[in-house]
C-alpha cells in the first residue's frame, strides 16, 4: 500500500504511523518552551523544558496534562503498517502560482524561493516530490494507494493533480477523508484543517473513513485539474468545496481584517491571519500580498528589517 499526502508534515506523521502503538515505537517526546514573560508552556508532550529549568505549579500540572494526553494517544494507536519507503509526498504548493507545469523546472524555482535560501532542503524535497511522482505513474492494477486528504487548498490541488498522475495506471486508489474535529473522552473537541495537525498515533483510527476512488472519479478530477492548469490564476481556493481559480488578492481582505489601529510587526499580522481566519495556506503567500500592500502605499513602512522581513515594523496609512 503507497500512502501519498501532500506536505512534508504528514509525510513525517505518516512514518511514525506505521509503527506508533501496541509493540510498535511509543509517542514521541518533545522539548517544551515558555514564554518570555513566563507564560503557559506552549507544546504537549514532555520530556523537559529548553530553558534548563526546573518545571514548578501550573507547569507540573501542565506536564502531568500532556503526559496523561499521551498515554491516551498510545493507548488508541492502531499502527498502519507498511514501509517508510511507501510513504509518498507531493509536497508542491499548487494553490499557489503557475501550474502549467507541476513538475517542471519554474515550480522548483518557485519553490525555492519560498523556501528563503535553504537551497539542500528545498532540492532534497523535489527529488522526493519527482520520486513520489514517477511511483504513481508506474502503478499497475496490482498496485494500491491510499491518498489522505484535508481541507488545505494545497491538499484539495494535489489530489487533483494526484489525479492526473493516477488516471491511466488501473491501480486500486483509495482516499481517507479527515475529519473537520474529534472529541476526546474528556470533552474538549479539538478541530483540524490540515493533516499535518493530526498526531501520528490517530492516523490508523481513521482508516474507517477509508473510501474507493473509482475510475470515473479519477478521470473527472483529472480533467478538472486540467481545465485548472489550463486557466493558470495566480492562486487556486476552495470556494463552496469545489477548487476554483481565483485572483492574487483572494486573501487580501483577511489581512486587512487583522491591521491594527498603529504600528505592528509583520509577523503579528500574518499570525493574526493564520490563527485566526484559518485559510489553509502558509505564510509565504500573505507575506507577499503585505510587499504588496507596501508598494501600492496602503501599507507604510516604519522601521524595516532587511534580513527577517517578518519583524519589520509597519502600520496602516
Amino acid at each position: 500500500m503507497l500512502e501519498l499526502c501532500f506536505d512534508m508534515s504528514t509525510r513525517g506523521a505518516l512514518r511514525v504511523a506505521q509503527r506508533c502503538g501496541g509493540s510498535g515505537r511509543k509517542g514521541l517526546g518533545f522539548v517544551l518552551s515558555r514564554t518570555e514573560d513566563g507564560g503557559n508552556v506552549t507544546s504537549t508532550t514532555v520530556i523537559g523544558f529548553d530553558d534548563g529549568k526546573a518545571p514548578a505549579g501550573e507547569e507540573i500540572h501542565q506536564i502531568q496534562r500532556a503526559q496523561r494526553r499521551q498515554a491516551a494517544l498510545e493507548r488508541e494507536a492502531i499502527p498502519l503498517g507498511g514501509s517508510p519507503s511507501d510513504v509518498l509526498v507531493l509536497s508542491l504548493g499548487l494553490d499557489m502560482g503557475d501550474i502549467r507545469e507541476p513538475l517542471g523546472a519554474d515550480r522548483w524555482d518557485l519553490l525555492r524561493r519560498w523556501c528563503d535560501g535553504d537551497d539542500e532542503t528545498t532540492d532534497r524535497d523535489w527529488q522526493r516530490n519527482l520520486e513520489a511522482a514517477e511511483r504513481l505513474r508506474s502503478c499497475g492494477s496490482r498496485d494500491a494507494v491510499r491518498i489522505w486528504v484535508d481541507h488545505t487548498p494545497y491538499g484539495a490541488c494535489g489530489l487533483l493533480h494526484a489525479a492526473s498522475l493516477l488516471k491511466d495506471t488501473k491501480a486500486d486508489v483509495r482516499v481517507v477523508f479527515l475529519p473537520p474535529w474529534r472529541e476526546w473522552p474528556d470533552g474538549v473537541v479539538e478541530t483540524y484543517l490540515g493533516w499535518g495537525e493530526v498526531e501520528p498515533e490517530l492516523f490508523g483510527r481513521f482508516l474507517s473513513r477509508e473510501e474507493p476512488l473509482p475510475p470515473v472519479m479519477l478521470g473527472a478530477m483529472a480533467h478538472r485539474w486540467e481545465v485548472l492548469r489550463q486557466e493558470n490564476a495566480p492562486l487556486r481556493a476552495v470556494v463552496n468545496g469545489r477548487v476554483r481559480s481565483v485572483g492574487e488578492d483572494f486573501y487580501d481582505e483577511m489581512i486587512r481584517r487583522h491591521l491594527p489601529e498603529g504600528q505592528t510587526k509583520i509577523a503579528n499580522i500574518i499570525g493574526e491571519v493564520l490563527g485566526r481566519e484559518k485559510p489553509g495556506i502558509g505564510d509565504v503567500w500573505l507575506a507577499e500580498r503585505i510587499r504588496q500592500m507596501l508598494s501600492t502605499g496602503e501599507l507604510r513602512m516604519l522601521r524595516e528589517d532587511r534580513e527577517r522581513f517578518y519583524r519589520s515594523v509597519v502600520e496602516r496609512t
